[in-house]
């Protein structure tokens, strides 16, 4: 069983399941969007009370891999589902599984009291993300969580222009850890220019030289690891339930 590590602030409705499916090499785009269509309709045919919302890589070494994620359940919202699931599986594995070199599963637990755009269905979908994943040191996880809320507040004290909104979330079942991942939405690929003000520059508007220094220090001493990907949104191989 996959590592679970401390969540400070769990609040109801901010678990996200995460599948994430590499196509065999030798699958075209067209084979495997057609069964990922297939296993859509599924969903729409049984009148599924959860969206699942898909992403493709486009960068990194899963280049051309998808993401799906269902959002902004409780953790009692998986108990019932066991018929559904049973269900849902087979049809997977006779519509999308075939056409795959790898699958998995992981949870992960929104972090509002980090993010400074919370997720919300409601709104339309970015076309394209931004992800970035930090590995953390076992020992490294208050202070993480700690400098991230210092910056957040040093953006908002400045009116630092950021390049979208954005959100972070916190694994804590199916991967090693701790690993956070911050996710900015980009309304396009000009969107992905930096601010002209580095991060160091507006902490030091925003705390002074020594105190913004030492939060950007913590936080930088926290991380074993990062690594960072662009998702493009696929409303086409996505389900959204009807309200």
């Amino acid at each position: 069983m996959a590592p679970v590590f401390p969540v400070l602030a769990q609040q109801s409705g901010s678990v996200v399941e995460i599948a994430f499916t590499q196509p065999k090499p030798g699958v075209t785009p067209q084979q495997f969007d057609a069964a990922r269509r297939k296993h859509v309709a599924w969903h729409r045919s049984q009148k599924d009370t959860w969206s699942w919302f898909t992403w493709e890589l486009l960068t990194g070494d899963a280049t051309g891999s998808f993401v799906t994620g269902s959002f902004q359940h409780a953790w009692k919202d998986f108990d019932g589902r066991e018929k559904f699931d049973e269900a849902d599986n087979a049809n997977f594995a006779a519509t999308v599984a075939p056409l795959l070199a790898h699958s998995s599963v992981s949870y992960y637990i929104e972090r509002a009291d980090m993010s400074l755009s919370p997720w919300s269905a409601s709104s339309s979908l970015a076309p394209l993300a931004t992800i970035s994943t930090f590995t953390l040191k076992p020992d490294g996880l208050n202070d993480f969580v700690e400098a991230v809320k210092k910056i957040n507040d040093g953006i908002k004290k400045t009116n630092y222009v950021l390049s979208g909104p954005s959100r972070w979330y916190q694994l804590v079942n199916g991967g090693e850890g701790p690993l956070f991942v911050l996710v900015g939405d980009r309304a396009n690929w000009a969107a992905f220019q930096p601010n002209a003000k580095s991060l160091d520059a507006m902490m030091e508007e925003a705390y002074g030289k020594e105190q913004g220094a030492a939060a950007l220090a913590s936080l930088r001493k926290a991380v074993h690891s990062t690594n960072t990907t662009t998702y493009k949104y696929r409303p086409d191989l996505s389900y959204v339930a009807p309200k």
